[in-house]
């Protein structure tokens, strides 16, 4: 898809973010991302073709912790609504990461601290 196709609209907007703050996770699965920060996180946000009330975001994760780039294409319906509904979705809100020192930790379900990497002191 091009990004601009002549009628006077742009199509895609991209995004790339960069400069993270770790300790971080890759996802809700806890699995840690890279402690050197360079994550870089790539999207391309466009309408739908065939439906304009779907628009997509393909996200692509770069980081020094994964074999190679991961991505993912997430897709969001429009509802068709009199007054538009706006969420944010912040980072940094139930966030299992906790940093001791050098030391990078994740907290479990039940609230002990789980060690992020091989021989790395646990709960005690």
């Amino acid at each position: 898809m091009d990004r601009y196709d002549g009628n006077g609209r742009y199509d895609v907007l991209e995004v790339e973010t960069r400069g993270f703050k770790g300790p971080r996770a890759f996802d809700s699965s806890g699995i840690p991302l890279h402690h050197d920060n360079q994550t870089v996180v790539n999207e391309r946000i466009y309408l739908d073709a065939a439906d304009r009330n779907v628009f997509h975001d393909d996200v692509t994760v770069t980081d020094h912790a994964l074999t190679r780039p991961w991505t993912v294409n997430k897709r969001y319906r429009r509802e068709a609504e009199s007054r538009p509904y706006w969420r944010e979705v912040s980072c940094s809100e139930n966030n299992n990461h906790v940093e001791i020192g050098k030391e990078a930790y994740m907290l479990s379900a039940d609230g002990f601290l789980m060690p992020t990497k091989k021989d790395q002191p646990g709960r005690t």
